[in-house]
């Protein structure tokens, strides 16, 4: 049996002085106290994602969900992959213990590539597979101050690849992470987790320096072995912000990681990266904004049997909001250059090995009021032009209406695209022992499109309760297909041959049964059909564009207690995967908090409460199963 490690039992027991201290500004400066404010008061909290500019969630016309500090700091998770399973209607399936699945209606893969996530305005999206890899992107949580997860194509304001949803993490400001904050965890399966991090002033602005390691132990098989899957990682990173109240103001992020993953047929894979992004606003008092964002980001990675290869990105986005009366606009532009250098082995290579991607994007969206405090609309569009595909045209149109303060109805058709990426057009694998090509990209590779329609109805009935709904049809043009070609030996193309049609509703409400006790529930049904065009012999099914639940629900409470305890719950329940099969599964992860003293904080958690082990999401070939784990986490602000 594996314990928790001595070092964790001895930094969560050993009596500190720092514990005994005043909370941190952290504790002291936050804006807002989150866990004060009724469910209409949250429902008033602005988000930036779905236009660009900041808007209460009750005026915002598309599915949108937001993911607070709060709901962070008093979840299971260690990581941010994990965090993501907090957000409505988001179909989170762990691979193994390495890879993740993270989609939003339909289309999950363990190499999704219909979601846009970003992280401070800097895009993790990968030029290989078109999806993000998210072994390669952690945070340090309790700087997180809220994820927005938009369901539903942004491609209008965030360009190409936003297809089925964005994803924005966005941290808190460095004024409000003042002190030393020092976390540890340590139990079964989560082996270690050790992080910290200090802030300061630094001229008339303010900084903070962080750093993260953490172990996890392998999964194991559906009979319980090994499979040999353990992952360590290690990030530190920076932040600064200049005065908050300045007209100018300056945000500086940066970070460095690496990290290994483990396999059971081979050498553990290497990833390691970093990046530096710097943005600069100009706010006036009439409430327009001109803001410029550059970051430039390095990625390495190498997988034994596979291949090895670096990614060099640069990009500069432009904006500039606008109030002209009845309409609010939105401007900008963007341009993003990437370099990749994939080496591959004797059955896996890209070619060309080096190939260097450019985009570049204009966009504009008019918030227009037809009646004021009752109906609006959106129109908007980007046109972009890129290497792989040439010009993009990316609309939406959008209304809202209001029939009361505390009701809203919205309506929305959008088109989003997808551009090819490096598997796309460049990939060929190999029989090692011929060098014979039997699966390649294709050098006419189409962007994959969708036209979505979205409508939604949110409304607070009561103080202590609010309801969301959407519904949402999407067609989906030139998706990826395998084709069966001779040339003269038969090989698979990837070709643009397959379509389909999702559609389903997405139901979310919070209710406060009391003050102490919050809980919030979701619930999402999916259904999809796909189709080929005449000549097709796409030959994969539903193997490699789709393989979705029917069904997730999800549930949360939090319940705070006397003497500074706390009592949360996670329901979770996904339904079957079709291919490869994965049966539904429910379960349950608790957490019991505990603050003896202010500025400290335990919590015992346990994950995956309900069943031994199960599956979520997984290839037929290396099928790995997640078993219950329990672990202790101790933080302290001074």
């Amino acid at each position: 049996m594996r314990f928790i490690p001595a070092a964790a039992i001895l930094l969560v027991l050993l009596p500190s002085a720092a514990a005994s201290g005043t909370r941190s500004e952290d504790d002291r400066t936050q804006p807002q106290d989150l866990k004060k404010l009724s469910i209409e008061e949250l429902t008033q909290l602005d988000v930036t994602s779905v236009s660009r500019r900041p808007e209460p969630i009750s005026r915002v016309a598309a599915a949108v969900s937001v993911i607070r500090a709060e709901d962070i700091r008093r979840s299971s998770s260690v990581i941010l992959a994990e965090v993501m399973r907090l957000g409505d209607a988001v179909d989170v399936g762990r691979v193994n213990g390495r890879t993740w699945g993270i989609s939003t209606r339909g289309f999950n893969i363990s190499t999704a590539n219909k979601l846009l996530v970003l992280v401070d305005g800097r895009s993790t999206y990968s030029g290989l597979f078109g999806g993000t890899f998210w072994d390669a992107q952690d945070a340090f949580l309790p700087d997180i101050d809220r994820i927005e997860v938009i369901r539903g194509p942004g491609g209008t304001i965030w360009g190409a690849n936003a297809v089925n949803g964005v994803i924005n993490v966005i941290s808190k400001p460095s004024a409000q992470t003042q002190g030393t904050l020092v976390s540890v965890v340590g139990g079964f399966n989560e082996r270690a987790v050790v992080s910290a991090r200090y802030g300061d002033y630094l001229g008339s602005g303010h900084y903070r320096i962080y750093g993260k390691y953490r172990m996890r132990e392998a999964q194991v098989t559906p009979s319980g072995d090994s499979t040999q899957d353990e992952t360590q990682f290690g990030q530190a990173g920076f932040q600064y912000d200049s005065n908050q109240a300045a007209a100018n103001r300056w945000f500086v992020t940066g970070a460095l990681y690496r990290g290994t993953n483990g396999f059971a047929d081979r050498d553990d894979a290497d990833v390691a990266g970093g990046h530096l992004l710097g943005r600069w606003t100009r706010r006036t008092g009439s409430g327009e904004a001109l803001s410029v964002l550059a970051f430039y980001d390095y990625s390495y990675r190498k997988v034994p049997l596979q291949f090895e290869g670096t990614k060099n990105t640069g990009e500069i986005d432009v904006q500039q909001q606008l109030n002209r009366g009845r309409h609010l606009l939105v401007i900008g532009g963007t341009a993003r250059m990437s370099r990749f250098d994939d080496l591959g082995t004797a059955g896996f290579r890209f070619d060309p090995q080096v190939r260097t991607g450019w985009t570049a994007t204009a966009f504009a969206q008019d918030e227009i009021t037809l009646v004021r405090e009752r109906a609006y609309a959106t129109v908007g569009a980007k046109f972009g032009s890129n290497n792989y595909t040439g010009v993009e045209f990316q609309p939406n149109l959008r209304l809202r209406i209001h029939p009361s303060q505390k009701q809203m109805a919205w309506a929305a058709v959008s088109r989003a695209v997808r551009l090819p990426t490096r598997v796309d057009e460049d990939l060929r694998q190999l029989v090692p022992a011929t060098g014979t090509v039997f699966l390649r990209g294709s050098e006419d590779f189409d962007p994959e499109a969708v036209i979505a329609y979205e409508g939604g109805y949110r409304v607070v009935p009561h103080p202590r309760v609010s309801v969301d709904v959407a519904a949402f049809v999407n067609d989906y043009d030139r998706l990826r297909s395998q084709e069966l070609r001779f040339e003269p030996a038969p090989v698979v193309v990837l070709e643009n041959r397959l379509n389909a049609r999702t559609h389903g509703i997405e139901l979310a409400t919070t209710v406060q049964p009391a003050t102490p006790w919050r809980v919030h529930a979701s619930y999402a049904w999916l259904r999809e059909s796909f189709t080929v065009d005449t000549g097709s012999t796409h030959r994969t099914g539903r193997t490699s564009e789709a393989n979705d639940p029917g069904h997730m629900v999800s549930a949360r409470s939090y319940l705070d207690l006397p003497r500074n305890f706390a009592l949360d719950a996670i329901l979770r329940f996904v339904g079957r995967r079709p291919s490869p099969a994965v049966k539904s599964y429910a379960e349950l992860d608790l957490r019991l908090g505990w603050g003896p003293r202010p500025g400290w904080e335990l919590s015992l958690v346990g994950q995956n409460l309900l069943h031994k082990r199960h599956a979520e999401l997984f290839s037929p070939a290396t099928p790995t199963w997640f078993p219950r784990s329990a672990f202790l986490r101790s933080a302290w602000t001074f």
